[in-house]
C-alpha cells in the first residue's frame, strides 16, 4: 500500500520523461547494483594502501550486509511494485520494499566515506550524497520502486554500514 506522497512522486517522475533522461536513468541506476558495487569494493581491497587493510574489507562487508538485510526485508514484507505508470526497464522479480539499489548505494558510500582519509571525506561526502540520491531517484523515475521503498533502502544501507562498523571495531579490538 503506497503512502500518500508515493503516487505523487511517481507521477512527477513520469511527467519528466524524455528519451535522454530515460537513457540517463537507465544507466545511472546501475550505480546501485551489486553487479557494479561488489567488484568496486573488491578492487578497493586489492588496491588498498596503508595500515588499515580492514577498511577496504569494511566497505565490502557493509555492501553485503545491506544486500542481505534488503533481501530479508523484501521476503518478509513482500510489497508489490508500483504499477501506476509504464515502466522503463524490465521489472525485477523480487518484492519492492526496500529498494536494494538504494540500500547498496547508501551502504557503499557511507562505508567509503568512513574509511577515507579525513582530507578526502568532505569532498567525497558531497559527491557520494549526490550519487546516492540520484540512484534512488532513478528507481522512482524508472517506475520500479515506490519513493518510500527508496527511503527505506537508504535507511537500510545506513544501518548496514553502521552495523558493519560496529562489528569491525569489535573484531579489531579483540
Amino acid at each position: 500500500m503506497p503512502i500518500f506522497f508515493d503516487a505523487g512522486l511517481l507521477g512527477f517522475a513520469n511527467g519528466l520523461r524524455a528519451p535522454v533522461l530515460d537513457g540517463f536513468f537507465s544507466l545511472l541506476t546501475w550505480l546501485g547494483s551489486l553487479w557494479v558495487l561488489l567488484p568496486l569494493s573488491e578492487l578497493l581491497i586489492l588496491c588498498w594502501r596503508g595500515r588499515d587493510r580492514w577498511g577496504a574489507w569494511y566497505v565490502t562487508a557493509s555492501l553485503l550486509l545491506a544486500s542481505l538485510m534488503t533481501y530479508f526485508l523484501k521476503h518478509v514484507i513482500d510489497r508489490a511494485r508500483p504499477d501506476l505508470f509504464p515502466r522503463l526497464v524490465e521489472l525485477p522479480a523480487d518484492a519492492a520494499f526496500p529498494s536494494a539499489h538504494s540500500a547498496q548505494a547508501a551502504a557503499f558510500a557511507l562505508a567509503l566515506i568512513i574509511v577515507l582519509p579525513a582530507s578526502w571525506r568532505w569532498r567525497m561526502a558531497g559527491v557520494s550524497a549526490v550519487l546516492v540520491l540520484a540512484v534512488g531517484f532513478s528507481r522512482i523515475y524508472l517506475q520500479v520502486h515506490w519513493p518510500t521503498d527508496v527511503l527505506a533502502g537508504y535507511a537500510t544501507g545506513v544501518v548496514a554500514a553502521l552495523t558493519a562498523l560496529f562489528l569491525k571495531r569489535r573484531l579489531c579490538e579483540a
